[in-house]
């Protein structure tokens, strides 16, 4: 019995080892390998493939600070500048899919209250009788700053919309001209024909709340070797005014360029010409008062790949056009004259002099004003 028993417990023991052996067994999963990011170079140096997407990306942006100087401050004006730039692409049956962003935050000196003014911090008699407090740092108003959306752009192929600087926004490559306009809401297409030459067409959109009539901007140019030319036409629904301007880049020799801008102008509008909006005037405005016309011209040299420098000057012509002309009881011009100065420090990281001068004509007199701005930037 017990032989029995033994012999009956050995057999389900193998029977058991049996069924263990012939079991599944448990299966350990290799990890996948990891898609590391893929460079894309089918829009240029900087864009990279979003993971698991055929969609193209960029980040990049700048950082500036600049330290301004103005004849008629009793100090340094300083301001710091932070760009961030995304830009993120795709081919698609009607051409490249494209959404463009940039958020803009700036930095400066929030003013200065001088003794006397109406405030409560503000002394009566000069400066605070305290020990080591000088009246410019009793009275500062410190640092302020602003944070902002400066572009949002949708494109597909030649059609773009969204918010972004006019098209009429264009000047010279100095820090002494003005060539009109703003940021607005726009919708636009670019028609390419071919050997360097393009048309745009935009509706754009400046008043809040305004009206239903958007504002027509129209711009056709060639670019090739020798430089650029391009001709600009607006018209501002609001104002019923229109501005036609014209700019003419040309690389006269590997180092030698010249640039030249004409402007006209029906009356005061969105797309005026203004002087008062370039450094160099010592009169700071909200409005654009314009100009009837103006012309300008830049001429500059480059010494070496890292350094080169320009002079140029710009005049306006009836300033305020017919409005502050009737107010003052004539005509009043403007010239607006600078020297700049660019120089690579190493590979993007840029400095700039500028050294400005304007000269305001009325028949009251001339008031005329030095400024000038050094300007450090990295771009990336």
């Amino acid at each position: 019995m017990k032989l029995k028993s033994l012999l009956i417990g050995s057999a389900a023991l193998a029977a058991a080892a049996t069924g263990a052996k012939a079991a599944d067994p448990i299966v350990v999963p290799e990890p996948e390998p990891m898609e590391y990011v893929r460079v894309c170079d089918v829009y240029g140096a900087g864009f990279f493939y979003i993971p698991g997407t055929e969609t193209c990306l960029k980040i990049g942006g700048m950082v500036r600070y600049q330290i301004n100087w103005d004849e008629n401050d009793d100090g340094w004006n300083k301001y710091a500048r932070g760009e961030l730039n995304i830009d993120a692409r795709s081919e698609t049956e009607y051409g490249t899919l494209g959404a463009f962003i940039k958020f803009r935050a700036t930095s400066n000196n929030a003013g200065y209250t001088p003794a006397g003014s109406a405030t409560p911090w503000a002394t009566t008699a000069g400066p605070l009788p305290a020990a080591g407090v000088n009246d410019g740092d009793a009275l500062s108003l410190g640092v302020g700053s602003s944070v902002g959306l400066q572009q949002a752009i949708i494109s597909l192929g030649g059609l773009s919309m969204g918010l972004s600087d006019t098209l009429y926004d264009a000047g010279l490559s100095g820090e002494f001209d003005s060539g009109g306009g703003d940021r607005v809401h726009f919708i636009s297409y670019t028609f390419v024909a071919g050997n360097g030459v393009t048309a745009t067409l935009a509706l754009e959109e400046a008043d809040s709340n305004y009206d239903y009539t958007p504002n027509f901007v129209g711009k056709v140019g060639i670019a090739q070797g020798w430089g650029s030319a391009d001709l600009w036409a607006a018209y501002d629904a609001t104002a019923e005014e229109f501005a036609l301007k014209a700019i003419v880049k040309a690389n006269l020799t590997d180092r030698l360029f010249a640039e030249a801008i004409a402007t006209y102008e029906s009356g005061i509008n969105f797309y005026s010409t203004d002087p008062f909006n370039v450094t160099g005037t010592g009169i700071p405005s909200t409005i654009r008062f314009g100009s009837e016309w103006s012309v300008g011209g830049l001429i500059g040299y480059k010494f070496t790949p890292k350094l080169k420098a320009s002079i140029g000057a710009q005049y306006y012509d009836n300033v305020g056009n017919d409005f502050v002309s009737s107010v003052v009881g004539g005509d009043v011009n403007f010239l607006s004259a600078g020297v700049t100065v660019d120089y690579e420090i190493v590979e993007n990281f840029d400095a700039k002099l500028a050294v400005n001068y304007g000269k305001l004509d009325t028949p009251a007199g001339n008031v005329d004003n030095w400024s000038g701005f050094v300007r450090f930037q990295r771009n990336f």
